[in-house]
């Protein structure tokens, strides 16, 4: 394959998403490029005419046109990362589209999950990025999926203090139980083994957010991800995000993305972006360990 770059490339929704065990998602169809890593848990994976397993490491890549469906893992919880995207395909460099691979089973030390990690921290990030950052990112990731060259021999590290992984550990130990443990700032204070006063300076520090403040944020952002990725009610993912009540959900959810849940769902299905909450890329992508 020649060296091409992405033109015109356009950025889409990203981010690491969980789901309980047994659900389900789909069928939907694809407006552009979807890149998927599965970081735990597996997937039944339908891709129009291809049909495959997905175990954990699998990374596959939904392309425009395509419909897709996902039966998640019916014993434990599934958590992947997801990176949508669109440019111009029809460029010299790049292979005719029935020529792409679909799925890839990666191995252990690679240079995919590292750059979706990276690519989610830019789209996450500062609105001034340079998009020559984010445009040569996406390039290498997707021609590494396609040549199937992806081995590296580093990975990447932690930012955030001790005390703050171990809070932000907690939380997401928490939203994965089923249902969802309660939690308190004193509860997060033990799990970092640090006085309460002191984690609200670290987390006002280095996230500009409390830590109760932090986890409901990621509470609505796992629940804005199983609207958009799954076919549970919204009664039921206001239940597994743990909300005391829908309509309790409803009204958080509203102040926070200004939609209401059923206005979310189906206006992210439609192909609208809705910009969401940076907290589920500090709760997750810096802190769930290359499998």
């Amino acid at each position: 394959m020649h060296s091409a770059l992405m033109d015109n490339l356009l950025l889409g929704q990203s981010g690491i998403a969980g789901y309980p065990p047994g659900a389900t998602f789909g069928p939907r169809l694809l407006y552009d490029f979807e890149f998927i890593w599965i970081i735990e848990g597996s997937a039944k994976v339908e891709l129009d005419q291809h049909r495959f397993e997905a175990p954990p490491g699998a990374i596959w890549l939904g392309r425009p046109g395509m419909t897709q469906r996902f039966d998640w893992d019916v014993r434990t919880r599934t958590i992947h990362a997801f990176l949508h995207f669109s440019f111009d395909y029809s460029a010299p460099g790049w292979p005719p589209l029935n020529q792409w691979p679909v799925v890839r089973q990666i191995a252990s030390e690679d240079i995919l999950r590292p750059l979706f990690r990276y690519v989610i921290g830019l789209a996450s990030g500062a609105p001034t990025t340079p998009p020559q950052l984010v445009e040569s990112a996406v390039t290498l990731m997707l021609q590494s999926f396609l040549s199937g060259r992806t081995a590296i021999v580093s990975e990447p590290h932690e930012d955030f203090p001790p005390a703050v992984q171990k809070s932000l550990a907690a939380i997401r130990k928490a939203l994965v139980q089923d249902p969802p443990a309660p939690l308190t700032l004193g509860h997060l204070a033990r799990a970092a083994h640090v006085t309460p006063e002191h984690l609200c300076r670290l987390f006002r520090r280095h996230l500009n957010m409390g830590p109760l403040e932090c986890a409901g944020l990621a509470r609505l952002e796992r629940a804005a991800a199983l609207l958009v990725r799954t076919n549970l009610p919204v009664r039921e993912i206001a239940d597994a995000a743990g909300f005391v009540s829908p309509y309790h959900f409803s009204n958080k959810f509203r102040k926070v993305y200004g939609y209401s849940p059923r206005d979310y769902r189906m206006s992210m299905q439609s192909g609208f972006f809705i910009p969401g909450n940076p907290v589920i890329q500090q709760l997750f992508a810096p802190t769930v360990k290359l499998p």
